[in-house]
């Protein structure tokens, strides 16, 4: 099976801001976390950090300090999936949160998930709509 290297997305909002990481989280996914969370940390205040790894596949030593370091700084990891929690309790210790125990006051945007989901609801829309010109 094809092991793709680490994708993220970044969602700002008003509680809370989340990264949502797909993919394998090696030496070098890593570091750009690290500096695009450095980055973000300047002018996000006091908002609670959440890290959805329910898209991780693989996380190797570098990977594992950072999310033990944020972790240990207060980050709220979220895995959704039987295996990602199986990663996630082994990096941590302790058990993480599924996206449904989340606070509302941590939402921050549509799960990815659920953003493909509207995404082909909106390409089906249009196309029902050029077909039916």
């Amino acid at each position: 099976m094809n092991n793709p290297t680490l994708q993220y997305y970044m969602h700002d909002g008003p509680g809370a801001f989340r990264f949502e990481l797909a993919g394998r989280l090696n030496r070098e996914g890593a570091r750009r976390l690290d500096q695009d969370w450095r980055t973000a940390s300047s002018v996000i205040g006091d908002r609670r950090l959440l890290v959805d790894m329910t898209f991780v596949t693989q996380v190797d030593e570098q990977g594992r300090d950072l999310i033990t370091r944020w972790h240990r700084d207060g980050a709220r990891l979220i895995a959704n999936s039987k295996a990602s929690r199986a990663l996630a309790e082994s990096i941590i210790g302790e058990h993480s949160l599924n996206e449904d125990d989340a606070p509302a006051s941590d939402r921050t945007w549509l799960p990815f998930r659920a953003s493909f989901l509207g995404s082909g609801i909106t390409l089906l829309v249009l196309v029902m709509v050029m077909f039916s010109v």
